[in-house]
């Protein structure tokens, strides 16, 4: 499941998701130039790890070109991304 909220606050989910969702989702912040223009810069807030096991949090990254919602939708209907580009 992908889920897409503009902030990560109790009031933004079902009642009684607190627990699950700092255990098994992996939240993503993306940041914009001037609240309209996206930008390819991203901070891990939790859910993901590192090579050696450690939870990245707080970390600075960048998103691949094919992060996007048009591209994630096309690749369940039909058109794969192509991960090489």
């Amino acid at each position: 499941m992908t889920g897409i909220t503009h902030n990560d606050t109790n009031s933004s989910y079902p009642e009684g998701t607190q627990a699950m969702r700092e255990a098994g989702t992996i939240l993503i912040q993306k940041f914009s130039a001037n609240g309209k223009t996206p930008l390819t810069r991203v901070k891990i807030i939790r859910g993901l790890l590192d090579d050696n096991g450690e939870e990245l949090k707080e970390a600075e990254r960048t998103l691949p070109n094919w992060f996007n919602p048009e591209d994630i939708y096309n690749h369940f209907n039909g058109k794969p991304i192509s991960f090489d580009s």
